[in-house]
């Protein structure tokens, strides 16, 4: 199975999953960071392993402690064993370059188009840890979501008249109704498996499961 589909045009579908100190982009940020590059099939490469890591809080005083009751993350071992934030930045940059990503006609490598639950969650705390235009630099704006295709099955289904498949569309509940096994919710590598295999379930169901 390829890397990429075709009408990716040489893009790269990661999987993406965020753990933060909190709900409030402005004031709360990244703890835990997952970027999990996936085949055509949907299925992690094999040949890199994911960009996977833990950064030091810059307000650790700033944490909601229900945040860090679902993660299990421990403020302490973030601050002595993380990674320094714009430190982290450049390991990304470096991360990327190993997926040898196709360059375009104009010089630039292709992008990440990224796969989340919820994306929009974690894509506003990515662009406040790496700016805009850096943010721009490396992700594709079409993103997909299997919140989105859940609540559309459902949509699509109701429309049809029949009952919808998907009573709740939270990524846990996913799993159980798709069957799709998640060891350790809330740990961002094991909720970037949990959304890949939830949606590679929804691509194999059609659009009415």
């Amino acid at each position: 199975m390829g890397k990429s589909m075709q009408h990716w045009n040489g893009r790269q579908l990661c999987a993406i999953d965020t753990e933060t100190t909190g709900l409030d982009p402005f004031w709360h940020e990244i703890v835990q960071i997952c970027i999990l590059p996936l085949d055509a099939n949907s299925l992690p490469r094999k040949d890199i392993p994911p960009f996977y890591i833990n950064l030091i809080p810059e307000n650790p005083e700033r944490l909601e402690k229900e945040a860090f009751k679902k993660n299990k993350l421990k403020i302490d071992d973030l601050v002595n064993k993380g990674f320094d934030r714009i430190a982290a930045i450049d390991m990304l940059g470096d991360w990327i370059t190993k997926l040898g990503l196709p360059v375009t006609a104009y010089g630039t490598p292709k992008t990440i188009i990224p796969l989340g639950h919820n994306y929009s969650f974690d894509r506003v705390f990515m662009i406040k840890w790496l700016g805009n235009d850096l943010y721009d630099t490396y992700f594709h704006y079409h993103f997909r979501d299997t919140m989105i295709a859940a609540n559309y099955i459902n949509d699509a289904a109701a429309t049809h008249a029949e009952d919808v498949p998907f009573s709740k569309v939270g990524l846990q509940w996913l799993c159980n109704k798709l069957d799709v096994q998640s060891e350790k919710a809330h740990d961002a590598l094991s909720d970037c498996l949990s959304t890949a295999n939830v949606y590679r379930s929804l691509l194999k169901k059609g659009l009415i499961c």
